[in-house]
């Protein structure tokens, strides 16, 4: 191992969790250099070293108050701002790196993280993706942090649904201005994070209506809010604070109204759309749709960022999880030596843990390649490519992402509470750090669009592929990313049966991924006939997709992400140069994945004629054996992926597995204490008078 290593992937000290990591297979340093890389392990050690020596970041003994909250987090952001840990260079150049600058801060804190992405680096991904040449001098003062911006599309009236947006943006020839109006409160744009005492600028969306009274849908502006001197709101704008949260309470989430509001004809971000002089709108797409899908795949930044935010948490709650299983003893076999067991020995526990496990590998290997897709497409509108090309891949990013975030939000809320749960009485306290995580994740499963509402923008994608195959046409021109090419094959995938009755023969992802896609075509074609069927009851097209949503939008969108999250997968399990030993323990944690996922869609999977009748049973078994095979990795595995001490936080979550004495200093300060009320307890109740 090179020396700037051995530093990074230090030997753990001796201690009750040495006794299934000597039991790993593989050898875990080589894991983390592969699932990681050794440019992400470097970063992460410099930022969490960094933070650990400055006392700014000094980890809170008591819950702080909002006011608190607002300014430590405020002080961090700055701090880290100042420290510069992802240069600018490397947010586009380095888009794997960005994403772990985001897990390595997030898995400290992440109303810092969200504060400073915020205030600068969102901005800035707007900006590049959105504006043009002259928007560059706005990018150069978010860079040097002369102003701090905030993102402002959600209205109180109206969220995931943006084609409903109120807020008005009228462009005036004479004065070359556009008028941003809020007609009434239910068109104010509010949980924008740092409108509420922070930003001086913002990233507004407003619908666009010309001189000749054509509404151009909804655009994206640049503009000053407040006064950089006196921080005053600017005449014609009104900011309000929205209050404090379930978690993420350092951030200060704010509401907006404008009053005839005007901002120079250059703030509008013209990448896909703009306004000459005359006050006639161009655009290089000239088909609506195309500029649309160009549009919505550059709005999908924060939900590709969501979903690296979600694998961060899940791993930080797995870590707590597999390791305080692998030291917390509880009963044994009665055979007279009263020994107990790890509760990592019992099968449902296992089972319950394991996949989250998984879940977690399969997830950072998606966030990484899917980053990677999204800075491309940026990278191409920049470079002012194909404009069909863009709008495919921009539609397509837009759909993968919009089932993408939820199941990675819902996977680490899940996976969150299942280790809440597994981790007993001590998993309830706030030493277990659990209870922040789940606060902190809870808000993914919201913003940036409803998990359920979201998954329905997947299922219309995948709708208009449906068309084109049974037309017999080729998917492929509008799946560029290749999520769902084997749609082209539908008509015999359809045909194909399922023959792997023994439950090793689920060990191969390859099988559950076939199994995937079974699923996603079945399901595609009922929910096809369904909307059909309804509208041939004379239901409209939006009632018709209503009725369709619980049994054949949702399950059709989730099958479709979960076998893309396989693909991914696969694809590094493919790789020739992967370590032996490396790939088999990837290949049983990547297949008890798919396996515990696909047992959802036994309905679909038997409905569809794909399984036989003793197929189920034995893909039960195959997720038994699997947990068991897992268990002398599972620790060794977390280690792979697991913060360090410093960011995880954690008592029962350390790396040496010293549980009991990590719980005796959480509680050290209170065993010799008595409350500041003692005396309300001693002195007797006064008597209530009778008279």
């Amino acid at each position: 191992m090179e020396p700037e290593f051995k530093e990074i992937l230090k030997d753990f000290p001796p201690g009750p969790l040495c006794r299934y990591r000597s039991k790993a297979s593989f050898n875990w340093k080589e894991m983390c250099l592969l699932i990681q890389g050794k440019d992400a392990l470097i970063l992460k050690h410099k930022i969490w070293s960094t933070l650990k020596k400055d006392p700014l970041f000094a980890h809170h003994t008591s819950k702080p108050t909002l006011k608190e909250a607002r300014h430590i987090a405020f002080k961090r952001a700055r701090k880290l701002a100042e420290y510069d840990f992802m240069p600018t260079r490397h947010m586009v150049g380095r888009p794997e790196l960005f994403d772990n600058f985001v897990m390595a801060v997030g898995q400290y804190e992440w109303s810092v993280l969200v504060k400073l992405q915020l205030l600068y680096n969102f901005a800035m991904s707007a900006l590049y993706g959105m504006g043009s040449e002259r928007h560059f001098n706005d990018i150069q003062r978010l860079m040097n942090k002369e102003i701090g911006a905030c993102f402002c599309l959600t209205e109180i009236g109206h969220g995931t649904n943006t084609k409903a947006m109120r807020t008005t943006a009228t462009f005036d020839v004479k004065t070359q201005e556009f008028v941003l109006h809020t007609p009434d409160f239910e068109a104010a744009k509010c949980w924008a994070g740092n409108l509420g005492e922070t930003a001086t600028h913002a990233v507004v969306f407003a619908t666009l209506s010309t001189p000749d009274g054509e509404n151009h849908g909804l655009h994206a502006f640049f503009i000053q809010i407040r006064d950089t001197n006196t921080f005053e709101n600017l005449p014609g704008v009104t900011i309000g604070d929205m209050g404090e949260k379930l978690g993420l309470n350092g951030v200060d989430n704010g509401v907006m109204l404008f009053n005839q509001y005007r901002v120079p004809r250059v703030a509008l971000l013209n990448r896909t759309g703009d306004v000459n002089e005359s006050g006639t709108y161009v655009s290089p797409f000239k088909d609506k749709k195309k500029r649309l899908g160009a549009s919505l795949g550059t709005l999908s930044a924060g939900r590709v960022g969501i979903a690296s935010m979600a694998a961060a948490n899940l791993i930080k709650a797995i870590t707590v999880g597999i390791r305080y299983s692998a030291v917390r003893q509880q009963f044994g076999p009665e055979d007279g030596s009263n020994e107990e067991l790890p509760v990592i020995e019992y099968q449902l526990q296992q089972w319950r843990l394991f996949p989250y496990l998984g879940a977690a590998y399969v997830l950072l290997q998606f966030t990484r390649t899917f980053r990677k897709d999204f800075t491309d497409m940026q990278r191409a509108m920049m470079n002012k490519e194909d404009p069909d090309q863009l709008a495919a891949v921009g539609a397509e990013i837009h759909a993968v992402s919009s089932s993408a975030k939820p199941l990675s939000a819902w996977f680490a809320q899940n996976g969150v509470q299942e280790c809440r749960e597994a981790c007993g009485g001590h998993g309830y306290l706030a030493a277990s750090g659990l209870g922040n995580i789940r606060e902190d994740n809870d808000a993914n499963c919201t913003y940036e669009g409803d998990n359920n509402v979201l998954l329905q923008q997947t299922a219309n994608w995948l709708l208009n592929l449906w068309s084109l195959v049974q037309r017999r046409q080729s998917v492929a021109p509008y799946t560029p990313l290749g999520s769902a090419t084997y749609l082209d094959s539908a008509e015999s995938i359809l045909k194909s049966k399922c023959n792997l009755d023994a439950p090793h023969q689920w060990f191969e992802p390859q099988a559950l991924l076939d199994a995937y896609q079974f699923v996603v075509c079945h399901l595609l074609r009922s929910t096809a006939v369904r909307v059909q069927q309804l509208m041939g009851q004379k239901l409209d097209a939006f009632s018709a997709k209503n009725q369709a949503q619980a049994y054949y939008y949702r399950p059709l969108s989730i099958a479709y992400c979960e076998a893309l999250f396989l693909i991914r997968m696969l694809r590094l399990l493919n790789d020739p140069n992967i370590p032996e030993p490396l790939r088999a323990v990837l290949k049983l944690l990547t297949a008890l994945f798919g396996a515990t996922n696909l047992m959802k869609n036994i309905s679909a999977l038997t409905q569809g004629g794909y399984f036989q009748p003793n197929t189920s049973a034995a893909l039960e078994a195959a997720i038994e054996q699997l947990c068991e095979r897992l268990k002398p990795e599972a620790v060794a595995l977390v280690d792979a992926i697991a913060p360090s001490d410093f960011a995880l936080n954690s008592a029962l979550g350390h790396s040496d597995g010293k549980v009991y004495r990590h719980l005796e200093e959480s509680m050290a300060s209170s065993m010799s204490a008595r409350p500041d009320w003692w005396q309300l307890v001693v002195k007797p109740p006064m008597k209530a008078s009778h008279l």
